[in-house]
């Protein structure tokens, strides 16, 4: 379809300075005013048409490209949903943000502006090219002597233009960053009074945004004008030969003054050319920045031996001989044997940096261990599909992330089939449900991005409800219980204990009081297990644990007074 159009406008196009041929010619035989108005109603059909056919291509062509644009930037989404945590931790969230606006939309262009004006200027110098040699050969070849230079000129400006709009994307990411950790940082920025100065870096990464935006101006400004310059020349070459053509009667005047409006209509395809020189190479570089996310490829996936009649799990939890090391790391566990029933709970406590988190993260794959030391229910933790493993696993991490959106929506996240009361079912567990009855809007209260609107404990109880909406069978409390008082932590913990049952739970806290009525309690050490059994029992041992014990009474004590 959108070849028709091309071809049918490019017809049209080529065959007005036929019109004018006919017209000059018929003058010169002393035309009749009605044939003149028949011309003029003739060339008005024609740019009718030409224009009505035009905006059918553009629609065509340009629908295309909004299409492709649609599904690219949906690929390019749904690759980075796929890339493990991980990997967010070395690539700037703002170089991101800008491969997925700017650089797609320097895709966009090459799809519809630069392709349309391609396939205009190849099909028109074609049909053009062959009409003018059919009105004289040598004075073709003459007015277009200029055009191999141009051709020269463009392939030069493409190379210089993809180096320059690398660097302007560069620039563009980084200025993006900063705008985007600034505004989630603003806090910290205020607190400190840095305000003045995060303006002052944000002006010079600005200025370095607007001056590589202007070495790309000077490079158009100095080849443009040559676009223009050199067919200008096969112009004069047309006004002194074709002049004489005409005198010496070799051609006729029609034929000179359409040859003269085909030679004019070369200078828009050669401009375009450079336009679309232009636009390829900013389409290329941003490709090229799009490609290598979606060439990374990801570290946690579903594997061949997946088994995919495994659609849920029960939660029992073993780890074999575990050991673990971040890439060009130190190792962080090591020779960990651990097994935790199903249905049990189980506490790891330990010092900052002993590995309770990283052992944790183990579980639902958000970091991968080798094969063989991680298993549910006595299954390979990697021949369990990702999506039936983590659909039944509630993690409530230290700084839990809330969405700009609705409580409700919050809590009910990636649930379509809920209702009012299963939310204020789970509310409640996490003791939330009065303070929500408290806010003007209840469930319908707006949360700011990433939960600012509410205090640090109903962030983490809003976490808490949501991870237990999805009735998990393994349930991981990283320290979730960091922002709220004990005498509530008390309440949550008993409530928890009624609906966790026949499940499995794990808690992380720096509170022994949190992990006291545990049926296990691990202690982590630089990464190994220096003790294990229950609350008593470690007590008994009279070891790293009940020293933690010992220090929290005294605190405790010392508070009290």
């Amino acid at each position: 379809m959108s070849f028709f159009f091309v071809l049918a406008t490019n017809g049209v196009i080529v065959v007005q300075p036929k019109l004018l041929k006919w017209v000059f010619d018929d003058l010169e035989r002393a035309v009749t005013p009605r044939k003149i108005l028949f011309y003029a109603l003739l060339i008005l059909g024609a740019a009718l048409l030409g224009g009505v056919l035009r905006f059918g291509q553009r629609q065509v062509i340009q629908g295309a490209a909004r299409r492709i644009e649609y599904h690219l930037r949906n690929s390019f989404f749904t690759h980075l949903q796929k890339l493990p945590a991980s990997y967010y931790q070395d690539v700037r969230t703002g170089d991101l943000m800008a491969r997925a606006t700017s650089d797609m939309n320097a895709v966009r262009m090459v799809l519809s502006s630069a392709i349309s004006y391609t396939s205009d200027a190849i099909l028109f110098f074609v049909l053009a090219f062959v009409i003018m040699l059919d009105i004289d050969v040598q004075l073709t070849l003459l007015a277009l002597l200029p055009y191999p230079i141009l051709a020269i000129l463009i392939k030069e400006l493409g190379k210089r233009v993809y180096k320059r709009y690398e660097r302007i994307q560069e620039a563009f990411s980084t200025m993006n960053t900063k705008v985007q950790e600034n505004l989630s940082g603003v806090r910290v920025v205020k607190a400190y009074t840095l305000e003045q100065s995060e303006v002052s870096e944000f002006e010079v990464l600005n200025q370095q945004f607007v001056e590589r935006n202007r070495d790309q101006i000077r490079l158009t400004t100095f080849f443009f004008p040559l676009f223009r310059f050199l067919p200008g020349l096969g112009v004069a070459a047309l006004l002194w030969l074709g002049g004489l053509r005409v005198i010496e009667g070799k051609i006729t005047l029609g034929d000179f003054v359409s040859f003269n409006a085909y030679l004019m209509m070369f200078i828009r395809p050669m401009i375009t050319f450079g336009f679309v020189v232009n636009t390829f190479q900013r389409g290329a570089a941003s490709m090229d920045r799009i490609r290598s996310i979606l060439d990374v490829q990801p570290e946690i996936a579903d594997r061949g031996t997946a088994r995919q009649d495994i659609q849920t799990i029960h939660g029992e939890i073993e780890f074999r001989n575990l050991n673990f090391a971040y890439p060009r790391g130190e190792p962080v566990l090591q020779n960990i044997n651990l097994k935790i029933p199903r249905g049990s709970t189980a506490a790891i406590v330990g010092t900052t940096g002993s590995g309770k988190t990283t052992l944790v993260n183990l579980i639902p794959r958000i970091r991968q261990a080798e094969r063989g030391m991680v298993l549910i229910d006595g299954v390979d933790i990697q021949d369990i599909p990702l999506q039936a493993l983590r659909s039944n696993i509630g993690f409530v991490e230290q700084e839990p992330f809330l969405f700009s959106d609705l409580l409700q929506n919050n809590i009910a996240y990636g649930i379509s089939d809920t209702n009012e009361v299963e939310i204020k079912d789970v509310a409640h567990t996490a003791d939330l449900l009065e303070q929500i009855e408290e806010f003007p809007d209840g469930l319908e209260t707006f949360l700011g991005e990433r939960g600012q609107t509410i205090s640090g404990g109903q962030k983490q109880r809003t976490a808490l409800a949501r991870a237990i909406m999805i009735k998990p069978k393994i349930l991981i409390l990283d320290d979730a219980f960091a922002s709220v008082d004990t005498n509530t932590e008390d309440t949550i913990l008993t409530r928890l204990h009624k609906i966790m049952e026949d499940r499995t739970t794990i808690l992380i806290s720096h509170r022994i009081s949190t992990v006291r009525a545990a049926d296990l309690i691990i202690v982590l050490e630089e990464g190994q297990i220096v003790e294990r059994g229950t609350h008593e029992e470690l007590l008994a041992l009279n070891g790293i644990y009940a020293s933690i014990h010992e220090k929290q009474l005294l605190q405790e004590e010392l508070e009290a007074l």
